[in-house]
């Protein structure tokens, strides 16, 4: 028995539809106004990073010219009507999940922050350690909300600018900060001047943005 492998979905598509993965061709499969973009499989491909690559080429291609719900790598369902239940199901949420990524795209942003063995340039008017027992500990403590505030410096002045923004857990690693953004179109270019600016005010804390990316951190409605 095949599988369907799932894109996108959408509830509109322009443009021609890309191929899918291992040369398969694409094919939207509608339930009222929504439409989920397919590929037909005998087996459920399996995660490598050439098929991980494809995949996201795939729903890039599909990002250029529709409003579209990103799927994650491996998403799969046994067959049309299968699919056609899940999206009757849940349409609602496709439908407010669309509206809430139209006209929008992902920026994803990242910075090294200073750790609590790490000075940094920055001066955030943080007070000093008092008393020579506990001046160590203080230090560390200074340093860490340091690091803190200098997540509050870069998150707050683009959040500003964004829809929606989520900040991204980095793997236990509290020296980095990851964040993702939904950006109106429209608002792409000054959110790239405004890292611009953090890279100059922040001394040697350097601030880099990549996309534009399809809305994956904002499929769901938990994204503030």
């Amino acid at each position: 028995m095949s599988v369907l492998y799932v894109y996108a979905v959408a509830d509109a598509l322009s443009g021609s539809l890309p191929t899918g993965l291992h040369g398969m061709p694409l094919r939207a499969i509608e339930a009222g106004s929504l439409r989920a973009i397919v590929s037909e499989h005998e087996l459920a491909p399996e995660a490598d990073e050439d098929l991980l690559w494809a995949h996201e080429q795939v729903v890039e291609e599909l990002m250029e010219h529709s409003t579209i719900l990103p799927m994650r790598f491996g998403s799969t369902v046994e067959g049309a009507d299968a699919l056609v239940t899940m999206l009757e199901q849940r349409r609602k949420e496709f439908i407010a999940s669309l509206e809430r990524v139209r006209g929008a795209i992902e920026l994803s942003v990242r910075a090294h922050l200073p750790r609590a063995d790490e000075p940094t340039d920055v001066e955030l008017g943080l007070p000093k350690p008092t008393g020579p027992g506990t001046a160590y500990l203080f230090e560390r403590a200074r340093r860490q909300r340091r690091g803190e505030a200098v997540a509050d410096l870069i998150h707050q002045p683009l959040a500003l600018l964004a829809r929606r923004s989520v900040l991204v857990a980095a793997h236990g690693d509290p020296g980095e900060f990851k964040a993702a953004y939904l950006v109106e179109e429209e608002t792409v270019e000054a959110f790239g001047q405004r890292v611009g600016r953090l890279n100059t005010t922040l001394g040697d804390i350097k601030v880099s943005c990549t996309g534009p990316w399809p809305p994956y951190s904002f499929v769901s409605e938990d994204r503030k």
